[in-house]
């Protein structure tokens, strides 16, 4: 069964923002942060918030000046933002940009003398907001009925719509509103571009699959309306939040199943039912094509193929830089890589629950014997690090060491103060520390073992600096380009991205950047003598490689998931195959 992820999913821009403000203010602000109101309509997004600590206002048991309170992105009628704000409060605005515009323009029509009607739902919070910024003098018109019912003899009418609503019903909207007011209302369309965007790609995709999935809130009204888009189009359609709600059978006997979110719907929710819906389907096919798909996903999300890509990068980076390693060295990069990740894997299951609830969910199930595999793992690096010699070894137990406190909380006073938990909630942490652990790793046997395979002279610590170099850039761009799926997978919590620093855009020109940097500075080292040519391997398996990867995740970001890391994880694998390829022809 094949699925298809609609166009345009994940986080509109206000509700981006308002988590991301959310999150800012969960992890800078001593003690709890308050949101006046759900902060969007989304109710799993709501309880990741409250596990990190945001509670919802109580205007008859207000918290103390002081306290942070946030205002939720519908945005709140000025008198309860008045009342709000004198209470002593530090007031956080989260209320989308669009809507500000919308209530803007409200109070400016109202002041000068103009009804104000609105299309919309009534009750909704964004409505109720842009009725407060009337000032008495506005409305709510659910349809045409509605607006022709309202007074005729009104002398100017601003008319505006709710930015949730629907782009045809407006204008059918907007045509009862000039027949009931002729040359006397004044027209905003008001409706989203992220909310057109998720509706014209839905129609597009009930075009092409058999049934459809809608995932987001239950009081959401953007995501209601796909799920109503579904159902004229015609084919079975379903609207979930989670991956408990697809209805028992609804994908037997379908060839195709397009899946689709609302605004206010993060992605990692989106890929809970995304996941769901692949098992079902690999459960229902018992094919070949299946059951390599069923091993290779096995092979990612046990990270069985990463530490194999790691091997591999370590045997290609030694013959970059003059040395031949033993067979011991593959065994040693492939175990210990294979243990660091499983055990991080458990430590880091906070995040992982909503970035990467495949493998989450992989390990649920199979606990035991990824925790026995871990051990087994870890067993044979040490064996093998006792092997090369007491100093291998121990650098081996240091590596590890660290290792396991960048993924535990660290009672440090510099990062409380600052509400981080660790070295991986660093700006850029994560990203530099794993490259830089692993990129070690990899270069320091070398010189550690008894007698080393490097000379400890200066030209020899020259070459394993540029090993280390050379592995670390490897590591460090695919990092960042993790790092780049995980923010358009909506990973707002914790600080510790590039992403979130630079932004996505800027993010990605710099990263461009840095893959035509390092593909001129691998030719010139390899003419300086720095490097071997075996070095000119990296630039198909690094900056090519990444570049292509890069240029296609932009122009299709896709839901990310297992076959993401093989690609991603290839990158070695390919450096370790041309290296091995490179030998051989040269024994020949």
């Amino acid at each position: 069964m094949r699925i298809v992820p609609a166009r345009h999913i994940g986080y509109c821009m206000g509700v981006r923002r308002a988590m991301n403000l959310a999150f800012q203010a969960l992890s800078r602000e001593r003690g709890r942060v308050w949101c006046h109101g759900p902060l969007i309509h989304n109710m799993p997004a709501m309880r990741l918030l409250e596990s990190k600590g945001l509670a919802l206002y109580d205007p008859a048991n207000p918290p103390g000046p002081g306290a942070a309170v946030i205002i939720r992105a519908h945005g709140l009628p000025p008198d309860e933002e008045r009342r709000l704000r004198d209470t002593g409060v530090k007031v956080l605005d989260a209320t989308c940009p669009k809507v500000s515009v919308i209530q803007r323009k409200v109070a400016e029509k109202a002041a000068r003398g103009a009804r104000v009607v609105i299309w919309g739902r009534r009750g909704h919070p964004e409505v109720e907001g842009l009725l407060g910024y009337a000032d008495g003098r506005g409305c709510v018109a659910a349809g045409p009925e509605e607006i022709a019912a309202l007074p005729e003899d009104w002398e100017s009418v601003f008319f505006a719509a709710q930015t949730t609503q629907d782009r045809g019903g407006w204008e059918e909207a907007a045509r009862a509103a000039r027949e009931r007011w002729p040359g006397r209302v004044e027209l905003l369309f008001s409706i989203c571009r992220a909310t057109e965007d998720r509706q014209r790609s839905v129609r597009e995709l009930c075009r092409e699959v058999s049934a459809l999935v809608v995932v987001g809130g239950r009081d959401s009204a953007n995501t209601r309306r796909l799920y109503e888009l579904g159902l004229k189009s015609g084919i079975p359609a379903a609207a979930v939040e989670g991956p408990g709600e697809i209805p028992p059978g609804f994908t037997e006997g379908l060839n195709s199943v397009g899946v689709a979110s609302g605004a206010s719907t993060p992605i990692w929710q989106l890929r809970m039912v995304y996941q769901a819906l692949s098992s079902l389907g690999r459960n229902s096919e018992r094919s070949v094509r299946s059951f390599f798909g069923r091993f290779f996903r096995a092979l990612a999300l046990s990270y069985i193929y990463r530490a194999a890509g790691g091997a591999a990068l370590g045997w290609a980076m030694a013959g970059a830089v003059g040395y031949g390693p033993p067979e011991l060295f593959f065994a040693l990069f492939f175990y210990f890589a294979l243990a660091v990740n499983l055990f991080h894997g458990f430590l880091d299951r906070d995040s992982s629950r909503f970035n990467d609830p495949d493998r989450t969910a992989f390990f649920d199930k199979y606990r035991a014997p990824l925790i026995l595999t871990g051990a087994w793992a870890l067993g044979f690096s040490l064996l093998a690090g006792r092997a090369l010699g007491p100093r291998a070894l121990a650098g081996i137990l240091i590596l590890g060491l660290f290792a396991v406190l960048y993924s535990m909380p660290l009672p440090v006073k510099f990062l409380r103060r600052r509400g981080l938990s660790g070295v991986k909630d660093l700006p850029g942490g994560k990203t530099v520390s794993s490259a830089a652990g692993k990129a070690l790793l990899l270069s320091a046997p070398a010189l550690l073992v008894d007698p080393p395979l490097v000379p400890r002279d200066q030209p020899g610590l020259a070459a394993a600096a540029c090993g280390c170099i050379l592995a670390f850039a490897h590591i460090f761009v695919r990092n960042c380009l993790m790092d780049l799926q995980e923010a358009r997978g909506d990973r707002s919590f914790g600080p510790g991205s590039f992403v979130q620093l630079l932004g996505e855009r800027r993010f990605a020109r710099e990263l461009r950047r840095l893959l035509w940097a390092w593909a001129v500075v691998l030719p010139v080292s390899v003419l300086a003598g720095i490097l071997r040519p075996e070095a000119l391997l990296f630039l198909i398996s690094g900056p090519l490689y990444n570049a292509c990867m890069l240029s296609r995740f932009l122009k299709n970001p896709g839901l990310g998931g297992y076959q993401f890391d093989l690609f991603l994880d290839g990158q070695f694998l390919l450096a370790g195959l041309l290296s091995v390829c490179l030998h051989a022809l040269a024994g020949t």
